[in-house]
Formats: structure tokens, C-alpha cells, sequence
């Protein structure tokens, strides 16, 4: 069978024409081509029969047509209905007009996994129980220009139709139809088209006009018209006049002229009455600079997974970047492709994301240009974060070992019983994108803590660090301390043997003039008691049970002559006059005393048990009180105030029968010979 040109490029003079399709022997009709410019659907007619197909470019040639399936059977199921073809801003939608049960309604396919999907029906108020036809959609998703039949008066011409807009929402319903200026319906409209750079209507009209020139216009054809927004006001009058573009139109109806960002545009053009020797046709030219759009930029690329590496199907969505206010939404297609058009003098801020996934921004300042520029966003999202959590003491900031469990808030779903520590007081986990989590942080003796992590929200960093501090449970400890009346106020120190901390507090007092201090559960505590003119007290206290008080009685008698004070703590290495390290703690104690009494002299005595001679225990006793005094004597304590003296094992305050009673015998005591307060 010999071929007939078909689908034809019209070059710039000079130049020889090129068959694109020359399988195709009958019609081609219905010619759409996307923005970029690198695919083709239409209605054809070859071997097999009468069906849409499409076809893409590839190193700058176009490739075999090939059916699109779900298409050609809609096409012989609703009688050859189907038309009016346009894709939508990425080539990833094609939408078209057929005839349904009730009236001929837009609708669309989606093109995901290399073909193109189910039907889809535009929802009301697109499709109406009027007619609708030769869909074009804004790149930026939210205008859509259609027609719908115009009353005529006279009925003269029942398929005569007007072009009506309708804008998108936020919540993605339509509204509509606009105003839209009087002069865009003269006469009857064919296939309008909305160029990428949202400013620059095409489509065919049949009318009563002019050419340039002067020339009178048949109005029994249709002729191809342009018209371009000169203001902001899209919805009312601020478009330009529409004219005739005579270098696009011929002397039979042409229709769905379409044009790339390139500056291709194509048109169909039908004969009044077609035959073999003259089809309907698709032509391609190189647009005159006056009519061609305004330039924009084409920004693309890939949304992958960050970890996988595998691309994600995601939203973006378009904003200023100044008012903030949104200026397109779109999507990804399956294999993580996205393309947007940006005006000039714009600031944009792009936003990808996935539900379940973080955010990736993207920010363009561009300017005045005069030619169409295309730029490349390549980006990665993830939808797992790296957590850290420190746990540390509200008061000390030493590092804790609590029990950790995360929950979703939102369900209270156990998800995670025990989070295992990385090293003490630190915890790692990772997170799954899209919840609110609640993690519960439980530590003996601390109060319990919740915080919450909120993944919801717009998430671009892959890793959160909490930074808690649990605030330990307190016991009060009443001190009941019997001193007499009057004098100076009652010093005490409280110091943590589990933690090797001391501080000094002036106590509080209760109603019934009690001292009290809050000490932390499940630690050990020495409290010193000292009041100037009386005795010093130190006792230990575990604080190992949760109350919410406890007591400890404290007697300090009044320092009279002969008043003795017994320090335990004071020890040596064996047969030796040398301290042990935790013996200056003790002698520290009688350096604050004798600090606060100043007026005291006072005899400083050293004891021991029974092992040995009596002589060498005697002299043994004599070194150690002697190295005692030095030590006092050394850190401020004059010598006047201090008679150093030995007793060996004379003076026992229990008998030497048990280890234990031998080392209540070691001692060193203080005992007060004068008293001049």
C-alpha cells in the first residue's frame, strides 16, 4: 500500500518537507504535542485500523507510533468521539473530550509505568449535563479552558461553541465558568490552548474579520487566533485583543494549535470535505516571534530516595517565596521525574515531599530574560531519621541508665519496649516518618518523663538530638536538733557519700521549728550539725525508701569543760602515725568546729587498742595525736589552742574482745579544757 504524507513539518522557507509518519495513509486528526516537546498523540488510521496513537522523540527523531490501547477502544466504543487531545505540564496527563452516557465530558489519562492508565472523569461543575470539549490545562494545574456549546439565537449552527475558564481551589474543587472578555466568543471557538508561560491563549474561531491587510475572512472556516494576557487580570478583561495569525491558516478549517517551548507549533487542518488525495492533516512550523509565548524556565529533575537511591513518587509544590503564597502543585511521574515552568521576576521556593518522607527546598531568584532557559533540581528525601537522645541529672548533669520507651502518641502503640544504649546516658534509634511518637523516659528514683517527637510536620534534617534532664525525687529530712535556746543559727552541711558531694544549707525551718533539707532518694548522705558553743554532730542517712518525710533527731550539747567529742574516722595505716586519705574529711570537721568556736582550747588525744606493748602503743598514740595537731595547725588552727596528747590502750570506752570493739578503741578525741565564751 502507498504511503500519504500524514503528519507533516512545515519548514522555514527554503527548506524540504519531511514525512514524520508515513505508515499513516488515511486522517491524522487530533494532533497534541506536549510542552517540551518530545511526544506526540493523535488520531490515525493505519494497517490494523482507526485508533489514537502517540509517539516520542528521541536523539532529535521521532519514533514509530505505537497504540495507545485504552484510548482506541474508548474510540470505537463511543463512535469516533473522542478529541480535542492536550497534555497537561509535564506530559504525564492527557486530556481529552468523548461522549458518555448523557453528553460528551471531559476526562483524562495518567501516564505511570509505561502506559497510560484507567479513565478518569473531570468531577462538577467541569462536566455538567451540558456538553464539554477541548480541555487545556494551566501548567501550574490551576486554570482549565474547555467549550461548551453557545446559544444561539437563531440556531443557525448548533455545533457553535464558546470557550469558558474555571480556576482550581485549595482543596482541589473547581470553580466557574469565569468572566472572561466578550471578544474571545465571537462567532464560534475550536480547541483553545494555554501556553507554558500562562500568559498566551491559541485557538481556532470562525468569525467575521479581517487580515491584516485588510483582506475580508471567509467566516465559514475556522482560523487560528492568538491572544496574550496583559495584566494580572486573568479572570476579566485584562487580555489582548485576539488576532488572526496568518501564517498558521489556510483556506480550510484549522484547528488545536499546540505549541513547545521551543517555538514548534503544530495545527490540524481539515478539508470541508476529505478524500484520500487530501486528508486531514497535522502541520509543524517555526513560530513567529511575535507570536510566540513569553519565555519561561523550565526546571526539572529526579526526587530519589536518599538511602535506596530508588526513585520516589512526590509532590511539589510551588510557592513565593516572598508572600508565600502557592503558585502550582504538581507531581512526580513513576520514575521520580518532575518539570515546572517559572515566569521571569519571580522568587520561588520549591517544596518536595512525600507523605511519610521529609521535605527537600529549592529556592530560585530569577530575573528578566528573553529566551527560554532550562535548569536542573536533582534532590534526595528520606523517610527514616536518626534519633538521639542524652539523658543526664537536672542538678549534677552526670550521665543516667533509665529504662526508654517509644510509643505513637497518637495510638499509644508500643513500638519500641527498651531502647539500648550507645554508652552510658546516650541512646540511638531510627524513625519512621509520618508519626508523632512519644518517648518515655523512666529512671529509679527520678520523677518520669515524656517527650515528644513530631515527624509530621515538614522534616528536612535526618537526624533529631533530645537533650533530657530528669529531675531527682526528694525526700524531706526533718533535722530535730536539740541545742538549747537562743545563740547563733545552726550550720549545716550535707554531703552525698554516693555522689562525693558537699554543700552547705542554711535549713529551713518548719512551723514547729524544725530544720529541715530535702535530700535525693536512694542516695547516701553524711549530715554535720554545728552551732557555735555546743558540740558537733555528723550522722549518715540512706535515703533508700520514697517518703515524703523522714526525721533524724540531733542532740548538740553546750560546750562545757571536760565536754569530749569522739571522731571515728580519724585512721592510720597499721603501726603507723601516717593518715589514711579519708581521715582529713574528719579532721576538716574539728578545723570548721574549732573555726566556729575560737575561744575553746582544747585537748586533742589519740587512742589505740590493745595489740602490743603498752610502751610502744603509748608511743604509737603520741605520733598519731601529734601528726593530728600538725594537720589542724597547718590549715589555720593556732597551736595555743590545741594540747596534743597519747594514752595508748589505756582508756578503752569498750573491752578488746572483738575486732569490731579494737576499732571503736583507735580513735582520736577532743575534749574541752577552757572555755572562755
Amino acid at each position: 500500500m502507498g504511503c500519504v504524507l500524514a503528519v507533516v513539518f512545515m519548514p522555514l522557507a527554503g527548506e524540504a518537507q519531511t514525512d514524520l509518519f508515513p505508515e499513516f495513509s488515511g486522517s491524522v486528526t487530533n494532533a497534541a504535542i506536549t510542552h517540551t516537546g518530545d511526544k506526540v498523540v493523535f488520531i490515525g488510521e493505519r494497517g490494523e485500523g482507526r485508533g489514537v496513537f502517540e509517539s516520542v522523540k528521541e536523539g532529535g527523531k521521532w519514533g514509530s507510533p505505537k497504540t495507545i490501547q485504552v484510548l482506541t477502544e474508548l474510540l470505537v466504543k463511543s463512535g469516533n468521539t473522542v478529541g480535542g487531545f492536550s497534555f497537561n505540564h509535564d506530559g504525564t496527563k492527557l486530556l481529552f473530550h468523548a461522549k458518555t452516557d448523557r453528553s460528551y465530558d471531559i476526562m483524562y489519562v495518567t501516564y505511570s509505568n509505561g502506559e497510560w492508565g484507567e479513565l478518569t472523569m473531570f468531577d462538577e461543575p467541569v462536566n455538567s449535563q451540558d456538553d464539554e470539549y477541548s480541555p487545556s490545562l494551566s501548567v501550574d494545574n490551576n486554570y482549565i479552558f474547555f467549550l461548551r456549546p453557545k446559544q444561539q439565537l437563531d440556531r443557525s449552527d448548533d455545533a457553535c461553541k464558546q470557550i469558558v475558564m474555571y480556576s482550581r481551589q485549595n482543596d482541589g474543587t473547581w470553580i466557574g465558568p469565569h468572566d472572561i472578555p466578550r471578544f474571545f466568543n465571537a462567532g464560534c471557538q475550536e480547541t483553545p490552548y494555554f501556553c507554558a508561560d500562562e500568559k498566551t491563549l491559541f485557538f481556532s474561531s470562525k468569525r467575521i474579520d479581517t487580515t491584516p491587510e485588510g483582506k475580508k475572512l471567509p467566516d465559514d472556516v475556522y482560523n487560528i487566533y492568538h491572544t496574550q494576557l496583559i495584566s494580572e487580570a486573568i479572570f476579566e478583561n485584562g487580555w489582548s485583543i485576539p488576532k488572526y495569525v496568518s501564517g498558521l491558516s489556510s483556506d480550510y478549517n484549522d484547528f488545536s494549535p499546540q505549541i513547545t517551548i521551543d517555538g514548534t507549533i503544530i495545527k490540524n487542518t481539515n478539508p470541508k470535505k476529505p478524500t484520500k488525495k487530501q486528508p486531514n492533516k497535522t502541520y509543524a512550523y517555526n513560530v513567529k516571534d511575535n507570536y510566540k509565548p513569553k519565555p519561561t524556565v523550565l526546571l526539572s529533575g529526579v526526587i530519589t530516595d536518599r538511602v535506596t537511591n530508588e526513585p520516589v513518587k512526590a509532590q511539589v509544590v510551588v510557592s513565593d517565596m516572598i508572600t508565600s503564597a502557592i503558585l502550582g502543585e504538581y507531581s512526580t511521574n513513576d520514575k521520580g521525574q518532575y518539570s515546572i515552568f517559572l515566569d521571569d521576576n519571580g522568587n520561588y521556593k520549591i517544596d518536595c515531599f512525600k507523605e511519610g518522607y521529609s521535605h527537600s527546598y529549592h529556592y530560585e531568584k530569577i530575573g528578566y530574560f528573553t529566551q527560554n532557559i532550562k535548569k536542573q533540581f536533582d534532590t534526595t528525601i528520606f523517610s527514616i531519621v536518626d534519633f538521639d537522645l542524652n539523658v543526664f541529672d537536672e542538678e549534677v548533669y552526670s550521665p543516667l541508665s533509665p529504662k526508654i520507651s517509644v510509643y505513637d502518641s497518637t495510638t499509644s502503640e508500643l513500638l519500641i519496649d527498651s531502647l539500648p544504649p550507645i554508652d552510658k546516658g546516650k541512646y540511638k534509634s531510627q524513625l519512621n516518618i509520618g508519626k508523632t511518637y512519644k518517648v518515655h523516659i523512666e529512671c529509679p528514683h527520678y520523677a518520669p518523663q515524656d517527650i515528644y517527637l513530631n515527624t509530621i510536620a515538614d522534616i528536612f534534617y535526618n537526624e533529631f538530638e533530645e537533650d533530657v534532664e530528669l529531675k531527682p525525687m526528694k525526700t524531706a529530712m526533718i533535722l530535730d536538733v536539740d541545742a538549747g535556746q537562743g545563740g547563733d543559727s545552726v550550720m549545716v552541711k550535707v554531703k552525698n557519700l554516693s555522689r562525693n558531694e558537699t554543700r552547705t544549707v542554711v535549713a529551713k525551718r518548719d512551723k514547729d521549728g524544725n530544720l529541715i533539707v530535702e535530700l535525693r532518694e536512694g542516695d547516701s548522705y553524711e549530715i554535720d550539725v554545728a552551732k557555735k558553743g555546743y558540740t558537733y554532730s555528723s550522722t549518715k542517712v540512706d535515703v533508700t525508701k520514697s517518703k515524703k518525710t523522714q526525721k533524724l533527731n540531733i542532740k548538740l550539747d553546750l560546750l562545757t569543760k571536760d565536754t569530749k567529742m569522739t571522731f571515728k574516722n580519724i585512721t592510720f595505716e597499721i603501726n603507723s602515725s601516717e593518715l589514711n586519705t579519708a581521715s582529713y574529711a574528719e579532721l576538716d570537721r574539728i578545723i570548721e568546729f574549732l573555726k566556729l568556736n575560737n575561744n575553746v582550747r582544747i585537748e586533742l588525744s589519740a587512742h589505740t587498742d590493745d595489740l602490743g606493748s603498752d610502751w610502744y602503743n603509748m608511743r604509737l598514740s603520741e605520733k598519731r595525736a601529734q601528726v593530728a595537731t600538725r594537720y589542724l595547725t597547718d590549715n589555720g588552727i593556732s597551736e595555743k589552742m590545741i594540747l596534743t596528747k597519747g594514752y595508748g590502750e589505756s582508756r578503752p570506752i569498750v573491752p578488746n574482745i572483738s575486732d569490731d570493739n579494737r576499732a571503736q578503741n583507735r580513735r582520736v578525741e577532743i575534749k574541752i579544757i577552757d572555755n572562755k565564751n
